[in-house]
Formats: C-alpha cells, sequence, structure tokens
C-alpha cells in the first residue's frame, strides 16, 4: 500500500508542475513541487458585523449586503473578508454578495 501512495504522490506532484508549466505558464521546475498537507481542523466563532438580505428598489433584486467595521488600518482585512465572503455564500448561495471590501 505505501508503494502505490508514493506512485501517486509522484504522479501530482508531476501533474501539479504541468497545470503551473503548461495551463498557467508559471515556468517551474518538476523537481520543486512539494504537496502540501491540505487537512486542517478549525474550531472558531466568527461573527460579520453586518449582514442583511435585501431588495434593489428598481428591478427587485434580492441580494446579501455584508459590511465590516473597522476602527484601524489591518492588514489581513481582505483576507478576513474572503472568509467572511465564503462563509456568506455557503449559507446563502442563490443571492448575489455585496461587500465594504
Amino acid at each position: 500500500m505505501a508503494e502505490k501512495d508514493i506512485i501517486s504522490k509522484d504522479v501530482l506532484r508531476h501533474l501539479a508542475a504541468d497545470i503551473a508549466n503548461i495551463l498557467l505558464h508559471l515556468d517551474v521546475e518538476h523537481d520543486s513541487v512539494e504537496l502540501l498537507q491540505t487537512e486542517q481542523q478549525r474550531i472558531e466563532s466568527r461573527r460579520a458585523d453586518m449582514v442583511a438580505r435585501m431588495r434593489r428598489r428598481t428591478t427587485g433584486e434580492r441580494f446579501i449586503l455584508h459590511v465590516e467595521i473597522q476602527n484601524a488600518n489591518d492588514p489581513t482585512m481582505p483576507i478576513r473578508m474572503l472568509r467572511y465572503l465564503t462563509d456568506i455564500v455557503m449559507l446563502n448561495h442563490s443571492e448575489p454578495v455585496y461587500s465594504n471590501n
């Protein structure tokens, strides 16, 4: 079984390099590819400052508005906004989400 894992990982490394080189034109060395561990445990509580469902007066389009209020400049804010967005979309996948990013 371990031998199959080694072969599978080698195939995946080559596939990753080919995708990077052929599709994305990133010019990577095949030997430089390292498969990273992607399993993560996440136990956290996140609460957005304001999330509201609303409707446009003119078109009737329903959408979600997400607003975060910051007192200071936070360099991690773009990543945090992305995490909020993915959480909101997972819960309300049929409606567009607009935010103050």
